[in-house]
């Protein structure tokens, strides 16, 4: 294992074309443990084509998960400043949302896993033009588990202006308490209203008092949400910022 991982770093220090590839490949290879890729790997942007390639035959193939996250890991090694790896990242980030505009089909294609970690990678860029995409996934992505780190990141990326206002619409018309009332054995419910708590404490960590609205809505109906909804959406109310 060591010796392959000494020659993966070999080849990528030499920088040719060929190999970067075969550098990647050492390094996505199932034999390649996620944790024996080094913490301190620094890589240029050169190798986001085959990373792109790599990410493109990862999809529909078996055990595609492992490699997918291991692609995003590579990707968040990247230290070009500025650097083209977030158009990648925003690919990967959002592809299950488009995919779901184009079929009804709910098969996942892109490892949950690999999108959460490349949203995070995402909003540590703290530019704006990510918001959409991050509320894309909020209201639209398939699995819980990204709309949760997405609705998170809001907090910390883009114009409060723009944002609260949005997440406010997603309470009214999706996740608030306009809903029927809520069953714990209804599991996409139940999902969905974990999204709904991330949305309330990402209103209460940025204060702004226009969400007063539809948090006093779901403390005033608690029959809609799970107790720790209801309960972030009180200590949100405590942090608005009048």
């Amino acid at each position: 294992m060591k010796r392959m991982l000494f020659l993966a770093l070999i080849v990528c220090l030499s920088g040719s074309i060929f190999s970067q590839e075969a550098m990647i490949g050492s390094l996505l290879s199932p034999n390649m443990p996620i944790d024996a890729i080094p913490k301190d790997l620094a890589l240029p942007d050169r190798v986001l084509p085959t990373l792109e390639k790599e990410f493109n035959d990862s999809i529909g193939k078996r055990a595609s998960f492992d490699v997918q996250f291991k692609i995003v890991v590579l990707i968040t090694k990247i230290t070009n400043v500025p650097s083209k790896k977030y158009d990648l990242l925003e690919k990967i980030v959002m592809w299950e949302v488009r995919s779901a505009q184009k079929t009804e089909q709910k098969l996942i294609a892109v490892s949950p896993d690999a999108r959460v970690l490349a949203i995070t990678e995402l909003a540590k860029s703290k530019d704006p033009k990510y918001v959409d995409v991050l509320l894309a996934v909020v209201e639209r992505d398939i699995s819980v588990k990204p709309r949760i780190v997405a609705a998170k990141a809001l907090a910390n990326i883009g114009d409060s202006q723009l944002v609260v206002p949005k997440l406010v619409d997603l309470m009214r018309n999706q996740y608030g308490a306009s809903r029927t009332k809520f069953k714990e054995e209804d599991t996409k419910r139940f999902d969905d209203d974990r999204v709904a708590q991330a949305i309330i404490e990402t209103l209460g960590d940025i204060g702004d008092p226009r969400a007063f609205s539809v948090l006093l809505q779901t403390v005033m109906n608690p029959d809609r949400h799970r107790d720790d909804t209801v309960k972030a959406a009180w200590e949100s109310m405590k942090k608005l910022k009048w």
